[in-house]
């Protein structure tokens, strides 16, 4: 089989047009992410800003030594929960821009392995009689290739999984335990 000028014209436009989709894809995946960041953070800064504004207005209206240590403590827990809070949705854009990206990355995968395969097909039709035994080894090589790759995907997924348990559940004890230190502080603060 030969390939014709215009064979290798428009496997050429199709490969090019592909390559457009996929980098107007993988761009308007990553400005998702941004603005999803840029929102989350204008949210914090509001936040941050209407939390001072009351701590302040309270820090004024306390009457005494231990009614504004007792504030203090007492606002501790909530802002380790915002921070918290923020720290996993941090970690849920990641996430998701991440499952996006490798959607993208996988596709682009199995279509270039599937154009790999045809070309191949198409070139093993027209070889010389006696490279059978070749012709297999280049496919068992492809298949093998193939194979590792979609084994260490499925490895790295389960222990990017393993690791955001752990971080989720590490969050979770310090978060309890700031909670319960600034609630033993509070009582040891109305004790004395």
């Amino acid at each position: 089989m030969s390939l014709t000028p215009e064979q290798i014209v428009a496997t050429s436009k199709a490969n090019v047009e592909a390559g457009l989709k996929t980098a107007t894809s993988f761009v308007t995946t990553l400005f998702t992410a941004v603005e999803r960041v840029s929102s989350l953070n204008l949210a914090t800064a509001r936040g941050a800003f209407d939390d001072s504004i009351a701590f302040s207005k309270a820090v004024l209206a306390a009457k005494d030594p231990k009614a504004l240590a007792a504030l203090h403590l007492g606002a501790v827990s909530p802002a380790v929960e915002k921070s918290v809070a923020y720290g996993r949705s941090l970690s849920a854009i990641g996430g998701d821009t991440q499952e996006e990206l490798t959607k993208l990355v996988e596709g682009e995968t199995s279509a270039l392995s599937k154009n790999v395969e045809v070309t191949l097909d198409n070139l093993f039709k027209n070889a010389p009689a006696g490279s059978e035994p070749a012709i297999k080894a280049v496919k068992t090589a492809l298949a093998n290739a193939s194979s590792a790759y979609e084994g260490a995907q499925k490895a790295a997924k389960q222990v990017a999984a393993a690791a955001q348990a752990s971080v989720e559940k590490a969050t979770a004890v310090a978060v309890e335990n700031v909670d319960k230190g600034a609630k033993a502080a509070a009582s040891a603060l109305k004790v004395a």
